[in-house]
């Protein structure tokens, strides 16, 4: 059986993947020509996600030079909420919500534009060390690669068959898509997106939201809610709760939905884990590294899709040097990724999101909101802007 050969392999088609392999085309053209992408399923495929491309993800697309125009909702009003207490930030244009399957096929187009090869369809199945290469084993065949990037999610099989130690939880997260009455649309063009963090006194180390979006061009709302687990505790059974864990994120979302006229038995639920970033990971292995999802992203609101984007310029510096050098060892990669950017918000809001979920009743964050209520808007987009969450004041429109 023939097998090709490929400078770099890079697994998975999502946005970490695809920023990769632009930022490679970007940077070292020649590598890029023997590059290739290998997705598991067919663009345009679903995707379990909030769909949220903060200011973040827009200057990432920016530095990746190209336009993503997709069906999307776009953010004005942000609340936040802690039971009995909201506060508002206006901002314009400060996200978009898109439906993740548009944005990913957009992605790809892109990549296609440029005459990269990718291959749809496609699941790696295996991977291992064969003389001065890799070989992976897909659904499709066999391929050498000099360095491989698995950009394949939380459940990366890449990380999985090469046993590369990983971070000591994974959040999950479950949602639903209910489309929203034409009755019902005229108010739903001005909706804010809710965070609402009431879910940490049910024991939940997380918020559920509430984010208008479009799917198939109809108005519809993105329900769902995220447990992070940043904070390892006990195992054990809830009371009151044979299901465990598991079942009590689901009965806390049956509750959050019940209150918004919903009945989740009613509407079809999927669920979906995330890795969390955590800097004592192991991101990279002789001619193997991670990126988005299967490296970790944000415990605190589990954006993923921005800080996926973000990591492809450190890869792609990391393979140039790699070939530069024709040291595959990759030991530089950590260094780049802990020293750069990305990692410091990363783990600014790991710190964040640790002493906020740790606490059931969290009475400090409670005053703090309350505080945010009746505090000038000011104020509250400076909190934002120092999370990330919001664009600082200069780079506002």
């Amino acid at each position: 059986m023939k097998v090709n050969h490929y400078k770099v392999i890079i697994v998975g088609g999502g946005p970490a993947g695809m920023a990769a392999a632009l930022q490679v085309a970007r940077r070292t053209p020649a590598i890029a020509q023997e590059m290739l992408i290998l997705e598991a399923a067919e663009h345009p495929r679903p995707k379990l996600c909030g769909g949220g491309i903060t200011f973040h993800g827009e200057a990432q697309l920016q530095q990746l030079g190209i336009r993503i125009d997709v069906p999307a909702f776009q953010v004005s009003k942000l609340m936040f909420r802690l039971a009995p207490h909201n506060f508002v930030i206006n901002q314009p244009n400060a996200m978009r919500i898109v439906e993740r399957a548009a944005f990913d096929a957009a992605l790809a187009r892109a990549v296609t534009d440029r005459q990269l090869c990718l291959h749809s369809n496609e699941k790696v199945l295996d991977i291992g060390l064969e003389g001065d290469g890799l070989l992976l084993t897909t659904t499709c065949g066999c391929y050498r690669a000099d360095l491989v990037v698995a950009a394949d999610g939380a459940n990366s099989t890449i990380r999985r068959k090469l046993g590369l130690r990983s971070t000591l939880g994974v959040a999950r997260l479950l949602r639903v898509l209910v489309p929203v009455p034409p009755a019902e649309q005229a108010a739903w063009a001005t909706h804010p997106v809710l965070f609402d963090f009431s879910p940490v006194r049910a024991g939940i180390q997380g918020y559920a939201w509430d984010f208008p979006c479009i799917i198939n061009h109809q108005p519809c709302m993105n329900y769902g809610i995220f447990d992070s687990r940043v904070v390892q505790q006990p195992r054990k059974l809830r009371p009151g709760n044979a299901a465990g864990e598991h079942g009590h994120l689901k009965q806390v979302f049956a509750d959050y939905l019940q209150e918004r006229k919903i009945d989740i038995e009613a509407v079809e639920l999927h669920g979906h884990p995330v890795r969390w970033f955590n800097p004592k990971a192991e991101f990279a292995r002789t001619r193997v590294l991670l990126t988005g999802d299967a490296a970790g992203v944000d415990p605190l609101f589990a954006e993923g899709i921005s800080y996926a984007m973000e990591y492809g310029a450190i890869v792609a510096e990391a393979i140039e040097d790699a070939f530069l050098r024709n040291d595959f060892s990759l030991h530089s990669y950590r260094t780049r990724l802990l020293t750069h950017r990305l990692s410091m918000s990363l783990r600014r809001r790991a710190a964040v999101a640790r002493q906020f979920y740790r606490f059931r009743h969290p009475w400090f964050w409670s005053l703090l909101w309350q505080a945010a209520a009746i505090a000038p808007a000011v104020v509250n987009q400076a909190i934002g802007a120092a999370l990330d969450v919001l664009p600082p004041a200069h780079k506002r429109q």
